[in-house]
């Protein structure tokens, strides 16, 4: 790490003498006190009167960087990979941004990803001459891609209350059964990624307390093959799926699609995707038997402690009984924020609107209004464990008896990955 350690403290040295905000007095005196402190190697201290100095109006790449350096050198690599990302949003500072991102990676040992920062500060728009040479150095030392490939997971157990229990599905309607019920739930779902190659497969479980009938679970199992260039990223990929309710399969269906990732300056991104399924339904839900086309466009940013996301999805269900053939638009946004490295809180909303089809002669087609709302709290236990309790309520707003009903549910999970 002796060539990592040299070019972060060429880089912090260079910045720290850029002085170009207007700031108070109150924040140079923080910035200057920082730098003193980084230099006696009091990383967590430099880190802390950096953050100051943000706050109290110091702006501009520079003092992000300097948190970033203080909080990689400190160990706090979470911290220093959004400082960093900050960084990137300048094109002009966007490859020393990328190589330190590296440096994380390489912290981190997913060699992968370090690979991948360290050709974006190589192939960056703006390239810097000294960090492309260090850049390459990094490439020669890491090894060669390996043919084998490896397992990432992730899983969520807890138990929760819903007051008014329905089937749980994302693509078609249903009345819900006025009642109310506690539950567990478990959820797991592997990744086995070979090159350009990634297997998946995955499981849920609902299990109700009481009224067993409306017990799920579902499994899954998917290919997908990735193609990358320097900011996009694709794949192309197919999944085959089950999905039971009381103990009895109700649906089943392959799928195949394709999406279309790209990579901003910041690490930001923008994701479309377009599916289409082949559904067949099985007892009382044959009706559900058709074919189902989804689109959906997706947009993640990062800003300082912050993470935004903004959806929308548009989703056809042909399925031969009208009951369960619509169509709808869905607009959803999320948030999240980083009160501290143990505690996170989340906020999440979507509104969708269904188009259903004349049901007979005497009940014509009709659309319902949906609004969901999620709060969250996250809790770090260990390393990649946290404790995640969440609030959902749906209002689904509807002429039609039966489908105009409001759930709440509330749940508290564990939650693991690698």
């Amino acid at each position: 790490m002796r060539a990592a350690r040299i070019s972060v403290l060429l880089a912090f040295a260079l910045l720290g003498g850029e002085r170009s905000w207007a700031a108070t007095a109150i924040a140079a005196t923080h910035f200057s006190e920082a730098s003193a402190a980084y230099d006696d190697e009091d990383y967590s201290r430099a880190r802390a009167l950096f953050e100051q100095a943000l706050a109290e109006g110091m702006e501009g790449p520079a003092i992000h960087y300097n948190i970033g350096s203080a909080a990689y050198r400190g160990g706090d690599l979470p911290r220093a990979e959004r400082a960093f990302r900050e960084v990137a949003n300048t094109p002009a500072m966007a490859s020393l941004a990328y190589y330190n991102l590296g440096l994380i990676a390489l912290e981190r040992r997913d060699e992968s990803e370090a690979r991948d920062w360290f050709e974006r500060a190589i192939h960056d728009a703006t390239p810097d001459a000294r960090l492309q040479v260090l850049a390459l150095r990094r490439l020669e030392e890491l090894p060669e891609p390996r043919a084998p490939g490896r397992w990432y997971y992730y899983s969520r157990a807890g138990i929760g209350y819903d007051d008014n229990v329905a089937l749980r599905s994302a693509s078609f309607e249903g009345s819900a059964t006025g009642e109310a019920d506690a539950y567990g739930e478990f959820i797991l779902a592997t990744t086995y990624s070979s090159g350009q190659w990634r297997f998946d497969t995955g499981a849920s479980l609902l299990q109700y307390q009481d009224l067993h009938d409306f017990s799920q679970n579902a499994f899954f199992l998917g290919a997908a093959r990735s193609f990358r260039t320097d900011k996009w990223y694709f794949e192309l990929g197919a999944v085959g799926s089950q999905a039971s309710l009381g103990g009895d399969v109700y649906e089943r269906n392959v799928a195949v699609g394709g999406q279309a990732t790209y990579m901003f300056l910041g690490g930001d991104r923008l994701r479309a995707q377009i599916r289409g399924t082949s559904v067949h339904g099985e007892g009382a839900f044959t009706g559900l038997t058709g074919k189902r086309v989804e689109f959906g466009l997706y947009y993640d940013k990062h800003w300082r402690r912050w993470n935004f996301g903004a959806h929308t999805r548009v989703e056809d269900d042909d399925s031969e009984d009208p009951i369960f053939a619509s169509r709808w638009v869905q607009f959803g946004a999320n948030t999240s924020y980083a009160i501290s490295p143990l505690w996170g809180v989340s906020l999440g909303a979507a509104l969708r609107r269904t188009s259903h089809p004349a049901q007979s002669e005497t009940l014509g087609g009709w659309n319902d209004n949906r609004s969901t709302l999620l709060v969250g709290i996250t809790r770090t236990l260990w390393k990649q464990l946290q404790l995640f309790v969440r609030y959902e309520a749906e209002r689904n707003d509807s002429p039609v008896a039966g489908y105009d009903y409001d759930r709440n549910w509330i749940a508290a999970s564990i939650e693991t990955w690698r």
